[in-house]
């Protein structure tokens, strides 16, 4: 008979009391994350992936589900779309033509243009099953190269590439373990920025939503005097948007959020954000823009999406806007009461109310 060394069987028990210890860890940790007293004290959580407002959205919506035993319509786009539709008042405005209740989410990210949000759309199009996805757009999500830095790093997180079935440890603990999630938000507390990140999640927290919209304070100057491409200060965006062209591959992205009306049987509506009339000095011209449209609207259609134009809700005052693009919280309601408005429209001509009875697919 073969004697183990003494050493070895006190190495050995080491290594078993070591992972023994560690599981009884992790476990009380995990029992203890799950409690009602750490969502009290920490209701902050985390993916861990880079983009801080989109890990806001992410959990916002969960509890919104949660609370509102679904949601009807999603609302996705990039900042645009964040700071400048208001669910509550867009869903009052419907009920104020319908009679009907609608669960409106905002998922607007910071950044994030057709591309990325292409991905995104799919996730929560298969998680939740609305009855209708609504896209927010405008000609700057098109153009070739636009968002790239946002775009890669957003993609490469490995807890994203778990959601799209691309299956990996970390991805797989971080999905499931509350824990992680409640510790995540503080996982860059060693990093000499900590400082100065934390309080801007902490704030952007506060001031979301439960619905997901979050406020632009800011006011914007001289709007309605045309930029000049002599102004130092505008080379950059004369630059990037003239000579305006829309990128294939853009319209790529677009056709992927098209398609889930016949993946998944979710209607899309494509709306192009109402920005300021001088934005479009930057691309050539309200002829450049006209055109956009009509390149647009036609793929819309004939990938059987709905197409909304700017013009359709486009009485914004200057004193609603934070900047040529952005809407801020004066511009918002307004915006967000005629989108409103034209879903209701919108329902009578589809002969729908929009009211989600799927929710077979909530996680």
């Amino acid at each position: 008979m073969t004697r183990v060394p003494l050493q070895k069987k006190s190495a050995l028990t080491v290594i078993l009391s070591l992972i023994f210890f560690l599981v009884i860890i992790a476990t009380s940790s995990e029992l203890v994350a799950r409690t009602p007293w750490v969502e009290k004290i920490s209701p902050y959580r985390s993916v861990g992936n880079y983009h801080y407002q989109f890990e806001i959205k992410w959990f916002r919506l969960q509890d919104y589900v949660k609370q509102n035993g679904g949601v009807d319509v999603i609302i996705l786009g990039s900042s645009l779309a964040n700071t400048g539709i208001d669910p509550d008042v867009m869903a009052e405005a419907f009920y104020e033509q319908t009679g009907v209740n609608l669960r409106i989410f905002n998922f607007g990210v910071e950044g994030l243009t057709v591309a990325p949000n292409s991905v995104t759309a799919g996730i929560l199009v298969a998680r939740y099953h609305p009855a209708l996805l609504v896209y927010v757009t405008e000609m700057r999500d098109f153009v070739a190269g636009n968002g790239m830095a946002y775009e890669t790093r957003f993609l490469a997180d490995p807890w994203l590439q778990y959601e799209l079935g691309n299956f990996n440890g970390y991805g797989w603990a971080v999905d499931h373990s509350a824990a992680l999630q409640h510790y995540l938000p503080y996982r860059n507390w060693m990093r000499a920025d900590f400082l100065e990140t934390m309080p801007v999640y902490l704030v952007r927290n506060k001031y979301t939503t439960a619905s997901g919209y979050e406020p632009e304070f800011a006011y914007g100057r001289d709007l309605d005097a045309n930029p000049d491409p002599n102004d130092p200060n505008e080379a950059a965006n004369f630059q990037e948007y003239s000579n305006y062209q829309i990128a294939p591959a853009r319209l790529g992205n677009l056709r992927t959020i098209l398609d889930l009306k016949q993946d998944d049987g979710t209607p899309v509506l494509i709306v192009e954000m109402p920005v300021h009339s001088s934005f479009y000095i930057y691309v050539g011209g309200e002829g450049v823009h006209q055109q956009f449209q009509q390149t647009l609207a036609s793929f819309i259609h004939f990938n059987g999406g709905i197409f909304l134009p700017a013009e359709a809700c486009n009485d914004i005052p200057l004193e609603g806007r934070s900047n040529r693009w952005h809407l801020n919280y004066l511009g918002a309601p307004i915006f967000s009461k005629c989108l409103g408005q034209q879903l209701s429209i919108l329902a009578d001509q589809q002969n729908t109310d929009f009211v989600n009875v799927n929710m077979g697919g909530l996680k």
